[in-house]
């Protein structure tokens, strides 16, 4: 914008673009406001610029330009957020694989150990709250290495009102009869290749926070549709491709969140809820999945007025009708064979060792690639026979 003014603060011209940055509807309306007053957020702003510029001399009247950053600063913020949430997910992801190692060894020797053991004997049962806590450790890893990116999965192309309608009896379960349920499918099959059993997960997740934040009840609402996120999209929302996405969105009526706790909800570990009550890693887990399967999620959310997310995945055209399966249980059925086992964690080798020596396998062990090659080399007649 290109403006004339006065120094006691008041416009004496400006161009159109000017007057539409403010919202003003005329020359003459803008001609009647007061600048220190009405235009300034803070009116010391303009006294600290006008005390620099009459430095310079006996002021008549100021011409200058502006422009508007609102959006550069939004980009910028965004930027940086995605930049932070980048850094905490590679931490924890380095964490989680860590802790992986630790928990693996303790529920493998674990379980050798209660192999050994009666099953009425007392060292059973602690063995049994020993395997316990393992494996509620072995969940928090899990979530931390979905929000890092590096879980598991098994896509393939699912229409997501198929997911939403398998969830349905067991959401009205978990939420109670005081929150009303709506679905909204679209008529049109919605179809993204996804790991079904994570994007259940993930609608869980989101459900189970509505309910907490409906302690009074009111209404969820799932619904499913096909968008087209075009330039505009991207623009405005400052993240994205353009193409042809599968959303889903979970609504609620409750009591909603500030902009600072939106802009913090999928960070691990941050919570809105009381003490006690959450361990901050349900929708770090949900952000995670969704990003590794190249999707987007989006939350808008007012105090008092509820919240909305919204995923957006990558849309598929084609359907897999049919699947190959498995049936039955398998055991593990020994053998005499030699295998070369490859770890780099001392304390999962020597398990790994013990578990298929005990199988009847003999085993050569490495700790790095470099020795595994030269192992392989050394013992290349036994391990390829």
């Amino acid at each position: 914008m290109v403006f004339v003014s006065t120094p006691d603060g008041r416009y004496l011209d400006m161009n159109p673009a000017g007057i539409a940055i403010f919202g003003y509807s005329s020359k003459e309306e803008l001609f009647r406001v007061d600048i220190g007053k009405d235009i300034y957020v803070n009116p010391e702003d303009r006294k600290k610029l006008q005390n620099w510029l009459d430095e310079k001399g006996e002021i008549a009247a100021y011409r200058g330009i502006m422009r508007d950053i609102t959006e550069h600063k939004r980009l910028e913020q965004q930027l940086f957020q995605a930049q932070k949430m980048e850094a905490v997910g590679q931490l924890a992801g380095g964490v989680a694989h860590d802790l992986n190692n630790i928990l693996t060894a303790i529920m493998g020797y674990g379980s050798l150990l209660q192999t050994k053991i009666s099953a009425d004997s007392l060292l059973n049962d602690y063995v049994k709250q020993i395997l316990g806590g393992a494996n509620r450790a072995a969940e928090v890893t899990k979530s931390l290495l979905a929000f890092s990116r590096k879980q598991m999965m098994h896509p393939r192309p699912v229409d997501l009102n198929d997911i939403v309608r398998g969830i349905e009896k067991l959401l009205s379960r978990l939420i109670g009869e005081d929150i009303e349920i709506i679905t909204t499918l679209s008529s049109k099959d919605v179809i993204s290749t996804v790991d079904a059993g994570q994007i259940q997960q993930v609608l869980m997740n989101l459900v189970t926070n509505a309910r907490d934040a409906m302690p009074n009840g009111g209404r969820l609402t799932l619904k499913s549709e096909v968008l087209e996120l075009d330039e505009a999209f991207i623009w405005s929302n400052g993240y994205g491709e353009s193409g042809q996405y599968a959303v889903l969105s979970v609504s609620d009526t409750g009591i909603g969140m500030n902009q600072e706790a939106s802009e913090r909800i999928f960070e691990p570990f941050f919570t809105t809820k009381g003490t006690g009550k959450g361990t901050g890693l349900g929708l770090a887990m949900v952000y995670g999945i969704i990003k590794q399967h190249g999707g987007y999620i989006h939350v808008d959310s007012e105090p008092v007025k509820g919240t909305t997310f919204n995923i957006y995945l990558p849309s598929t055209q084609s359907r897999e009708e049919s699947l190959p399966g498995t049936s039955g249980e398998t055991h593990p059925r020994g053998g005499t064979e030699t295998i070369l086992v490859t770890e780099d964690d001392e304390n999962l080798r020597q398990l790994s060792q013990l578990v298929l020596t005990q199988n009847g396998y003999t085993i050569i062990s490495a700790r790095d690639g470099e020795t595994a090659v030269n192992e392989f080399l050394d013992h290349k007649a036994l391990l390829s026979g």
